[in-house]
């Protein structure tokens, strides 16, 4: 499938916070994280399906999501991975926090190289 990574989006005025914090509109953020081009169709397609239901409830991470993780890492890398070695967290900055609490003490140095959010 092909994108369009040329597309402008005008996000101002969209509550966005990435072009809705400077006052100056010359200000042209340069963000990592907030990408300025449309998600991917399959990805706006499952959140229709989902709104449309009308639940949003707690929900558990399903077999096909551990599934399509070994999978890519296999076909990526090579590298062949257990279901029982994944834990599923919420974003990157979540995990790294899980991760450095699990296998540090408190007075232990850590470095995180940056970009990174606090």
């Amino acid at each position: 499938m092909k994108y369009n990574f040329d597309e402008i989006i005008p996000r101002r005025g969209t509550n966005s916070y990435k072009w809705d914090s400077a006052n100056d509109a010359d200000i042209l953020p340069m963000w990592v994280a907030d990408m300025d081009f449309r998600t991917a169709p399959a990805v706006t397609e499952a959140l229709k399906k989902r709104v449309e239901h009308g639940i949003f409830g707690y929900v558990r991470v399903p077999d096909s999501y551990y599934h399509a993780v070994i999978h890519w890492f296999d076909r990526r890398h090579n590298w062949k991975i257990e279901r029982e070695w994944i834990i599923y967290t919420t974003g990157v900055v979540p995990a790294l926090s899980a991760v450095i609490k699990a296998l540090t003490n408190p007075g232990d140095r850590v470095l995180v190289q940056t970009p990174v959010y606090n």
